[in-house]
C-alpha cells in the first residue's frame, strides 16, 4: 500500500527535524520551530514519533556483532543483487514510513473520550491519537475498543496486535484489557499482541504492571490475582494455561513493526518469512528445513517480501527455486 504525496511528504519532515535535532546542533530557535511544526497535526507528531522508534530499532541491528559479521562476508562475495537491505532499507524507511487509516466506529456519548472501536483489515496498519495525547498503532487484522473518562482511561484489544506510546497523567491510569490480563500505566510505551493461547506483552520505556485473576484451587478458597511489574527492555509472556515468563529482549526490534519496518538480528529465514507473510498477499515459501534455519539480520519494510528475497540471494543463504504471483520458493543456493 502506497502513501499519499502528502503524507510521504510529512514523514520525510518529520525524518529532517529528527536528523537536526540528533545532530547535537540544533538551536533553541530551531527547538521551538519544531515544537510549532509538530503542534500544527497530530499526524505530523506521530510520523516523529515513527522517525524515532525507527531509529531506535536500527541503531540495536547496526551495533550487532553478527549484522557486522554477515555483511562482512557479503561484501566480499561482491554479489551485485545485494542492495543493502539493512542500511539502504533503514535509511529509505526514516523518509518513508506508511501509516494507513483505521475504521472507526462508536459513539462519543457527548464524551470527548466516550465509546469507540478501532479496527484495521489484513494488510493494514494505522496510528491514531486518543483524546488525551496518548498514540496507539494498530497492527493488521486488529480491533481495539477504548473508553475514557474523567477516573480512567479503558483499552480492550479484542484481536490482534497493538503498540501504545501513553501520555503521562499520573490522576487517570491507562489500563489495557487483554484476554482476561490487565496492563497498567501512567506514562510509557509498550506494545500488547493477543496471540493463539498467550498474551504477550513487551516494554520500550517506563514500567507497566500486569495483573490477571487466578481461579481457586478449592470451590471454597476466593480467587486470587496474579500480579507483577515489568521494567523497560522487558517482554512477558503470559500463556492462556501455564506459568508466566519473563525475559530482557530487545524491545527496539521487538516493536519496530509500529513504524512501519521489520528489524531482525540472528533470527532465521523462517521467522522472518512468517512475520513477512502476516503482512503481505505473496508469500515466501521455504520447503528445505536447512534453508529455514539459516540466520539473518537486517530491517526490512513491512510486507516486503521482494526485498527479504534480494538481501536472502544477496547473502548467498539460499536462491529463488520458482515464483508466481502468489509465492516465491526459495530453496539451498
Amino acid at each position: 500500500m502506497n502513501a499519499s504525496p502528502e503524507r510521504h511528504d510529512v514523514h520525510k519532515a518529520a525524518a529532517d527535524w529528527f536528523a537536526r535535532q540528533r545532530s547535537g546542533r540544533m538551536t533553541i530557535d530551531e527547538a521551538r520551530e519544531l515544537e510549532a511544526w509538530l503542534a500544527v497535526d497530530p499526524a505530523r507528531q506521530a510520523a516523529f514519533e515513527s522517525v524515532q522508534i525507527m531509529w531506535a530499532a536500527s541503531e540495536a541491528i547496526r551495533t550487532d556483532p553478527s549484522v557486522m559479521a554477515i555483511r562482512e562476508e557479503a561484501l566480499k562475495r561482491r554479489r551485485p543483487a545485494w542492495r543493502g537491505a539493512m542500511g539502504g532499507a533503514i535509511a529509505a524507511g526514516l523518509a518513508a514510513l506508511v501509516v494507513t487509516g483505521a475504521v472507526v466506529t462508536g459513539q462519543d456519548n457527548g464524551l470527548s473520550g466516550g465509546p469507540r472501536t478501532f479496527s484495521t483489515s489484513a494488510g493494514q496498519t494505522s496510528t491514531f491519537t486518543l483524546p488525551d495525547g496518548s498514540k496507539v498503532t494498530l497492527d493488521e487484522g486488529s480491533v481495539l475498543r477504548t473508553h475514557e473518562t474523567a477516573r480512567r482511561r479503558d483499552m480492550e484489544l479484542v484481536r490482534g496486535r497493538a503498540f501504545f506510546r501513553v501520555a503521562k497523567d499520573p490522576s487517570r491510569p491507562f489500563v489495557v484489557a487483554a484476554r482476561g490480563r490487565t496492563v497498567t500505566a501512567v506514562g510509557t510505551a509498550f506494545d500488547v499482541s493477543l496471540e493463539a493461547s498467550r498474551v504477550r506483552i513487551t516494554l520500550l520505556e517506563g514500567k507497566v504492571k500486569v495483573d490477571a485473576p487466578v481461579r481457586a484451587s478449592t470451590r471454597s478458597a476466593a480467587p486470587t490475582v496474579q500480579s507483577t511489574e515489568m521494567t523497560a527492555g522487558s517482554q512477558l509472556v503470559a500463556p492462556d494455561n501455564g506459568s508466566w515468563r519473563m525475559a530482557k529482549v530487545d524491545a527496539s526490534e521487538e516493536v519496530s513493526w509500529a513504524a512501519g519496518q521489520l528489524v531482525f538480528a540472528g533470527r532465521s529465514l523462517a521467522q522472518v518469512a512468517e512475520e513477512l507473510n502476516r503482512r503481505s498477499d505473496k508469500k515466501v515459501v521455504i520447503r528445505d528445513p536447512a534453508v529455514a534455519r539459516a540466520v539473518i539480520s537486517g530491517s526490512f519494510d513491512t510486507g516486503d517480501v521482494e526485498g527479504f528475497v534480494r538481501a536472502v540471494e544477496g547473502y548467498g543463504l539460499a536462491r529463488v527455486e520458482r515464483e508466481n504471483p502468489q509465492s516465491i520458493e526459495l530453496a539451498a543456493p
